[in-house]
């Protein structure tokens, strides 16, 4: 055997695997039911039933359910009782105030209510029963009280005789999310949402949230333009602190055991969206109702059934042919009506 012979001998094997190799590939290709490849060599996908979910992420922080601040002249401040991060119980006393005057203005009023009713003019027991009872108001406000259960995280003493000192008490019974979400977003976030969570410092686990309220304005913030979402955590774990940073991932849209498509088989037309669909290695416009949607696929409503298969790549598709359309003219052969994909459709 000469040379020329043998290579031609090897030459025709190696022809022989490649031709073999991609019948096996398209074989394979097509063994998912997903992926096949029309006749025309194109990519092509059946429709299927899944999943489909879309997602948005933000950050924002832990806050608590309420918060509420108490100021008091400093100078007239007996005893402090309670310290920052100390948790407390509903009425129980915070700060005890001098009440030497407001004890007095509260008895002189009521020395002023019983000579009133001695006298029997209705218009003056009416006065001096309010001023009686303003008295009284301010006697029992000198002990300052908490008005729910919750945690001190804040007592600021006056660094001059002219401001108040204050100390701030906040709820943690329940536990909110507070986050900014961009206004080209907002849209999509509704009340009764759901989200995973995950707080940076307790990153070993994520945590389920509940969007409960949606901001009914917008507000600039910094360079953007922003809807304060607010979500609700189940539990009120005491390993979460207020003030905590999140990271929140949003579902704005989801449905389950649907139609679905890549979202690369999909072409908007004037009248809508629409697929190429092969019927006998053939590509025809199909037009089609979309649902919910992911950065990926898309839930198909109407215009398909399950094991339709349409090109993968529509746009390149309708692309080659409004090209080839131009170059053959509008009523040659093989050119498309003016108009596209979406002309003379019903």
């Amino acid at each position: 055997m000469n040379i020329k012979r043998r290579t031609w001998y090897i030459g025709s094997a190696l022809i022989l695997v490649i031709v073999v190799g991609v019948v096996v590939g398209l074989t394979l290709s097509r063994s998912d039911g997903t992926s096949t490849t029309a006749a025309d060599g194109q990519a092509t996908v059946q429709v299927v039933r899944g999943d489909i979910s879309r997602t948005l992420t933000v950050y924002g922080e832990v806050v608590p359910k309420q918060e509420y601040t108490f100021t008091f002249d400093g100078d007239r401040v007996n005893q402090i009782l309670v310290s920052v991060g100390q948790r407390v119980e509903q009425d129980q006393v915070l700060v005890e105030l001098d009440d030497t005057q407001l004890e007095l203005a509260m008895l002189q009023a009521d020395r002023a209510l019983q000579e009133a009713q001695a006298e029997g003019v209705p218009a003056l027991i009416r006065e001096k029963e309010l001023s009686y009872h303003i008295a009284q108001q301010n006697f029992e406000d000198a002990t300052q009280r908490a008005p729910f259960a919750g945690v001190v995280t804040g007592i600021n003493q006056a660094t001059t005789s002219s401001e108040n000192w204050s100390l701030v008490l906040i709820d943690t019974s329940e536990l909110y999310i507070e986050t900014s979400v961009d206004q080209l977003d907002a849209p999509d976030v509704a009340v009764g949402q759901t989200a995973e969570a995950v707080i940076e410092p307790l990153s070993d686990r994520t945590w389920p949230v509940e969007i409960v309220e949606v901001g009914g304005m917008a507000v600039s913030k910094g360079n953007s333009t922003v809807v304060v979402v607010t979500g609700k955590l189940p539990e009120a774990d005491p390993r979460i602190l207020v003030g905590y940073t999140v990271e929140m991932e949003i579902t704005t849209a989801s449905a389950t055991d649907v139609l679905i498509l890549p979202i690369s088989c999909l072409v908007e037309s004037p009248r809508g969206w629409m697929v190429m669909k092969v019927v006998d290695d053939e590509s025809t416009p199909q037009p089609v109702t979309i649902g919910a949607t992911s950065d990926a696929y898309a839930e198909i409503q109407a215009g398909l059934k399950e094991g339709d298969v349409v090109l993968l790549n529509s746009a390149v598709r309708t692309e080659s042919k409004q090209d080839d359309q131009e170059q053959r003219g509008p009523f040659q052969p093989g050119g498309m009506p003016m108009g596209g994909f979406g002309a003379g459709m019903p």
